[in-house]
């Protein structure tokens, strides 16, 4: 764990990679550069590199000094690789509004590495290791007692965790955002009962002709960006998420969005206080054209495989209730921590 102000002249020697990674940047910035490389988290397919400009990562700071009132002087925790965008935003925010980064290299759980007693006001999370934070029984109020917002991203919570993090009586919040969007640009307040995002100041939204998400915000520079979220909107600055158009399944002339069958399956472990990480997808198939099928992630036998099916004919249509289930000794995940659906897809193919 280090402690530092990163608008100060001079920064500790670094002890590892990840360390000069940080200060560089920092460096980079303090140096004026109008224009940063990022990559897009490639779970959907190859990382794409975006650039983005100063302008628009400070805009998106400003933002979020906005929502959670940071102060001058106010500490975050950076644990997330500064290449992707959730990173290097916690960066950018320490240097626009003058806040002290700890910094810890990234790992599952990077509470393990905070060794001394600190107060953290903001923190940023992917949900790997949330879940993992949670797992651990970790004692959150002795880092978090004054925090402002602790954001959860790069993908929806699985319903145990979540019920799990509802218990917390903390500001924790999934948020909604890409690297196109120079961050965050919605939030929703897990201890709610709603699903509902929340788009933050001066956000505009609206729906295109195939019913995905399209963003207008500071951060975006005010351009409009299409995204491939289809979502409902339920005013003019909320909305749901309904799932990917490029993951939706046409299976005999039916469109799935396989995060609602993942969502209604992650429901049944919950309820079993089990867990298993799984991804729904739309397998080639002479007569459905696709054939829905989840994908399981267990080392072991998968017992549960009669009462979930049951639990999903209960709770599904029934064009929605898997027609295979595929167990997988382990998922293949991006470096930002999500499932690699197409590689781990390659991997099964490859071994069967």
């Amino acid at each position: 764990m280090l402690v530092f102000n990163p608008l100060n002249a001079n920064y500790p020697e670094p002890v590892n990679s990840y360390q000069e990674e940080v200060f560089d940047f920092c460096l980079q910035w303090k140096l004026g550069k109008k224009e940063f490389l990022f990559h897009t988290s490639g779970s959907t397919g190859k990382p794409k590199p975006i650039y983005l400009s100063r302008l628009a990562m400070i805009e998106s700071a400003n933002m979020t000094r906005d929502w959670l009132n940071l102060q001058e002087g106010d500490n975050i925790l950076l644990c997330l690789p500064i290449e992707y965008i959730a990173g290097a935003m916690m960066l950018v925010r320490a240097l626009v509004l003058k806040l002290n980064i700890v910094l810890v290299e990234p790992s599952q759980n990077p509470l393990e590495s905070i060794k001394k007693p600190i107060n953290i006001h903001l923190a940023s999370f992917v949900t790997t290791q949330w879940s993992t934070i949670l797992q651990s029984n970790a004692n959150l109020f002795t880092l978090f007692s004054e925090v402002k917002g602790i954001l959860i991203g790069g993908s929806e919570l699985t319903s145990s965790v979540e019920l799990l993090t509802k218990e917390i009586q903390l500001p924790i919040f999934q948020t909604y955002g890409m690297t196109e969007t120079s961050s965050h640009i919605a939030f929703r307040l897990i201890s709610s009962e709603d699903t509902i995002y929340q788009c933050l100041k001066s956000v505009e939204i609206k729906l295109n002709d195939q019913g995905c998400l399209c963003i207008n915000s500071p951060g975006t520079l005010n351009q409009w960006i299409e995204t491939n979220d289809v979502a409902e909107l339920i005013h003019e600055n909320q909305f749901s998420l309904l799932g990917r158009k490029d993951f939706v399944i046409n299976s005999g002339g039916r469109k799935i969005h396989p995060e609602l069958i993942e969502k209604s399956c992650q429901s049944f472990f919950a309820q079993h206080s089990i867990f298993f990480k799984i991804f729904a997808y739309g397998l080639h198939d002479d007569f459905y054209g696709q054939k829905l099928v989840l994908f399981i992630e267990t080392k072991d036998e998968f017992v549960f495989q009669l009462q979930l099916l049951d639990y999903l004919k209960l709770n599904l249509e029934s064009w929605e209730v898997p027609k295979q289930f595929i167990v997988l000794p382990e998922f293949l995940c991006t470096k930002s921590g999500k499932i690699d659906q197409p590689n781990t897809l390659t991997l099964y193919l490859n071994n069967l």
